[in-house]
């Protein structure tokens, strides 16, 4: 039996996609092993947000190659799509697909073909969906509704990467939705590049109304929302996530705390309305968890806007921070800017941001300390680890009995999965 191996960088996605992959090889007859071990086969399902993520992903090309040299290394994800003459000209480097070939890899694999582009991503007219996907025994699953972006931020290559924005029919989620619970799924995250535009390639459908037929279905069940941009927050969306089958965890995306460096990024809101939209999600959702992704560095940014951008975090009650550095993308407007933060400065800055997430993270779950929380296990083999529905990950002092328990959150750790607490 032929070993294959997988190794996963960016965002959900992408580890969605690669649940994906491993059943698909596991249905042709292949042995998922770890990528630290020697296999026959490794897939790095790259990423190219930055340019630490396009160096990451080169890492780990060289390092399959490294640890089997007769092995066959396929390169597949947004890096090989966007910068396919790189990847191809790496020696390790034997397969190399973009994003629409992930779902037909054991094919590719087994014919061997080299530097394969079976068709560009924008020349994809038809929602491609993960379905049945196994995710081991465990409580929680991803599925993938929407994919494609078509927003083009001035800094951003993921558009290129991931293409045109489409959207599954809503009555196809809900039939997934529901065999997922059937399955014993406690907890179900919803995914999508761009998940905010749901239902815009489908005419008078929009995300908040996949939700309200979602949270009809019978059952105990959490669905989480991966990523969702500021100004799609409706009111409709918002007055549909006031129900208790919505997990109280929103990441909601600042990028910058300048509206005048927002505007060059091509953002579509303004930080009055951005401030006032977590005020409302705070009264609206009680213990409600939101986190945000920040962007250091973009051409332009002045020491001023920086000191702005963290006074305004400051001021507002995220429970964690996704801190980027801007790094140059080929083929973005913001490439053709002249990049006047030295990196030094960057470092700096970058520094700045990670000292205040893990300040915000600590106030935000100090304030949980001692209460009952609802959880869902984890259903992990080493320890007994349970994610609260406001994205706290406790250790507990026993196993969980039930997919769902309720938890007292009994000691805070520092890094934010470090927590410790007690199933009621």
């Amino acid at each position: 039996m032929k070993k294959v191996a997988f190794y996963t960088l960016g965002c959900k996605m992408n580890f969605h996609e690669t649940a994906f992959m491993e059943e698909a090889f596991k249905k042709a007859g292949y042995a998922i092993v770890p990528f630290s071990e020697v296999a026959d086969i490794y897939v790095v399902n790259t990423c190219t947000v930055t340019a630490s993520a396009d160096a990451k992903s080169r890492k780990a090309i060289r390092r399959a190659k490294k640890k089997n040299p007769e092995s066959i290394v396929v390169v597949t994800g947004c890096y090989s799509e966007v910068y396919p003459e790189i990847v191809s000209s790496m020696k390790e480097a034997d397969i190399v697909t973009g994003n629409v070939e992930k779902f037909n890899l054991v094919e590719i694999v087994e014919r061997h073909t080299k530097g394969v582009f079976l068709k560009g991503i924008w020349n994809v007219t038809e929602f491609q969906p993960l379905m049945n996907v196994d995710y081991g025994g465990k409580s929680r699953a991803f599925l993938k509704i929407q994919q494609g972006c078509e927003s083009f931020c001035s800094y951003c290559i993921i558009p290129k990467a991931r293409g045109r924005m489409l959207s599954e029919r809503p009555e196809k989620v809900i039939e997934h939705i529901e065999m997922l619970i059937d399955r014993g799924y406690a907890e179900i995250v919803l995914t999508g590049t761009h998940l905010g535009a749901y239902g815009k390639d489908l005419g008078n459908v929009t995300l908040a109304d996949l939700l309200e037929k979602i949270v009809e279905i019978p059952g105990k069940f959490w669905i989480r929302l991966s990523s969702v941009e500021p100004q799609e927050f409706s009111d409709k969306l918002l007055e549909v996530i006031s129900s208790d089958k919505i997990a109280p965890h929103f990441h909601i995306p600042l990028q910058s705390g300048s509206n005048r460096v927002l505007e060059r990024m091509g953002r579509k809101y303004t930080l009055s309305y951005y401030e006032s939209l977590i005020f409302k999600l705070v009264d609206l959702k009680k213990d409600v968890c939101i986190g945000t992704d920040v962007m250091i560095g973009f051409p332009g940014e002045s020491n001023e806007d920086f000191q702005a951008m963290k006074k305004f975090i400051e001021v507002l009650p995220f429970g964690y921070l996704h801190v980027f550095t801007y790094s140059s993308r080929k083929g973005t407007k913001a490439a053709l800017l002249r990049d006047n933060v030295s990196p030094a400065e960057k470092k700096k800055r970058s520094h700045e941001l990670l000292v205040l997430s893990v300040e915000k993270s600590l106030q935000f779950r100090k304030q949980f300390k001692g209460k009952i929380l609802k959880a869902v296990s984890l259903n992990r083999s080493d320890k007994n680890l349970v994610l609260t529905g406001n994205y706290i990950q406790i250790e507990v002092d026993k196993k969980p009995v039930s997919k769902f328990v309720d938890v007292i959150l009994k000691e805070i750790g520092e890094r934010r999965e470090n927590n410790v607490g007690t199933i009621v």
